[in-house]
């Protein structure tokens, strides 16, 4: 990248740009990356100040300001902002922890191109993409475990490309970043796990160890996190995995006119419920919130959570032993219903917008439900005016938009890097297969298709591709090697023209 056109052109900005600020401090005379990264980060968080909370992270914002704790979204992040706003109650510090994450994290990848004025320019349009311009000055929880992971990613591609040796604060702090998102989302140490075993075991053992060690750590951590979040940090126990159970055997209902739900009072035909309210966009259409004719079963169920612990672990056994016989009886109808919802949250077949492209229009913190005693917690700001011509655009239907764009990203590097040992290459390796297990997982676990849960993928994917750049610039190498490289290239460029065309 720095040498030939790039380079030129770079020069002829560069020496326009120092021409026009004589006065600016060295430091910045040769870092105009850090200055153009640090100017957007500036205007992102003065325009959006303080920030979008709405929804789920309002709830959450709202648990820790009440000292609630429950473990429907998180109880360690529910703890984090208790203590934050027992040392503060300014509002921003919330949307500043993911903002900061993300702009250090594309400095640090975009410096080994060049520190120069027309890299510092792509960085700027990067954070103006749609995608990224709508979630950055959003806070939930999968853009605080997109902003930690690009930033450890981006930390380890730094070390890699420069070939420096791991300290001890860079693993302390690798390890507790991590961690941290292992119990931000049920599903964060699907990312975070692989970038884990990166850093501590490393990359070069053969690939079957890998992906064991990889495995048995996701599943120890999935494991201890009800203990972790009850036990540790107090939590309520609000059900979450009923979610997953619940959308399964409504899926395999549908596709197989049985349920293996128990008779409940009030649901006579259990089947035709499903088969009427059932949809492969989202579990949301059988919980217990939505109208009367669709919420019998969910109802029946979540209700327990307020009928002490014994009513509540017997309906959890009873839901999960409806679980287990539904996948095992009907494996058919289960596939079915899992690639139909995947389908639809990667956007892959069909021409039709993503769901949910954008959180919500409203900036500021938002009870979106109106609870009278968060009245208090509200603070809705003006946004810019590129806000508001940004998100009536037809982002649905945006390329950049859909999921399976970043899952063919990371799956090309990730196949590209495959048969190459270098240190580099080991790393890009790990960093694309945590994206790519990532949106995988959601195969299995995942029951809603908004737009928000692939954000993490898509900035690891822009990450790959910004760090192939710079290990060319720095080393005048390529990538993985030229045999892997067209073998991921005949896999990924026709999947990728056979989703638009279909």
């Amino acid at each position: 990248m720095e040498t030939g056109l790039y380079k030129n052109i770079e020069k002829k900005f560069n020496n326009n740009v120092h021409y026009l600020i004589k006065e600016t401090p060295s430091f910045l005379k040769n870092n105009y990356l850090f200055l153009c990264i640090f100017c957007a980060f500036l205007w992102l968080f003065y325009s959006f100040y303080p920030g979008t909370v709405a929804y789920d992270a309002f709830s959450l914002y709202s648990d820790a300001y009440n000292n609630h704790t429950g473990n429907w979204h998180s109880a360690l992040l529910t703890r984090v902002w208790r203590l934050i706003q027992s040392v503060t109650d300014i509002k921003g510090i919330y949307v500043l922890i993911p903002m900061a994450a993300t702009c250090l994290g594309l400095y640090i990848i975009a410096k080994h191109i060049s520190k120069g004025i027309l890299t510092g320019i792509i960085c700027i349009l990067i954070l103006l993409l749609p995608p990224i311009f709508t979630y950055i000055t959003t806070v939930l929880k999968d853009t605080y475990v997109a902003s930690l992971v690009f930033l450890i990613a981006a930390l380890m591609m730094d070390r890699a490309i420069s070939d420096k040796k791991k300290t001890t604060l860079f693993c302390v702090f690798s390890a507790v970043i991590l961690v941290f998102c292992f119990f931000i989302r049920s599903n964060g140490c699907f990312i975070a796990v692989p970038l884990l075993v990166a850093i501590f075991m490393g990359w070069k053992a053969r690939i079957i160890y890998r992906y064991i060690v990889c495995l048995a750590l996701v599943i120890c951590v999935v494991a201890a996190t009800p203990f972790i979040d009850l036990k540790l940090f107090h939590a309520q126990d609000e059900a979450p995995d009923f979610s997953l159970m619940l959308f399964d055997i409504a899926g395999i209902a549908k596709y197989s006119g049985v349920s293996t739900l128990p008779d409940i009072p009030g649901v006579p035909d259990q089947v035709g419920l499903f088969k009427h309210c059932y949809s492969h966009t989202q579990w949301d259409s059988v919980a217990n919130w939505v109208g009367p004719d669709c919420n019998g079963i969910g109802t029946y169920f979540y209700h327990e959570r307020d009928s002490g612990k014994k009513r509540l672990k017997a309906a959890r056994q009873e839901l999960r032993k409806a679980w287990i016989s539904a996948i095992i009886q009907q494996p058919k109808a289960y596939l079915k219903h899992r690639l139909s919802f995947f389908n639809r949250f990667i956007d892959y077949q069909g021409h039709r917008p993503v769901f949910l492209p954008v959180y919500i229009e409203t900036v500021g913190f938002t009870d979106m439900v109106g609870h009278e005693e968060n009245r208090e917690l509200t603070q809705t700001v003006n946004p810019p005016r590129l806000w508001k011509s940004v998100i009536h655009m037809d982002l649905g239907n945006q390329l950049w938009f859909h999921p399976y764009v970043s899952l063919l990203i990371l799956l090309f590097f990730y196949l590209s890097t495959l048969a190459t040992n270098d240190r580099f290459n080991r790393t890009l390796n790990a960093v694309s297969f945590a994206g790519f297990i990532y949106f995988m997982g959601f195969l299995v676990v995942g029951v809603s298709s908004q737009f928000r849960y692939s954000y993490p993928c898509l900035l690891l994917s822009i990450l790959c591709i910004l760090a192939a750049f710079g290990y060319y610039s720095q080393k005048h190498k390529v990538f993985g090697n030229k045999r892997m490289r067209i073998i991921s290239a005949s896999i990924t460029v026709p999947l990728f023209l056979i989703g638009i065309i279909l």
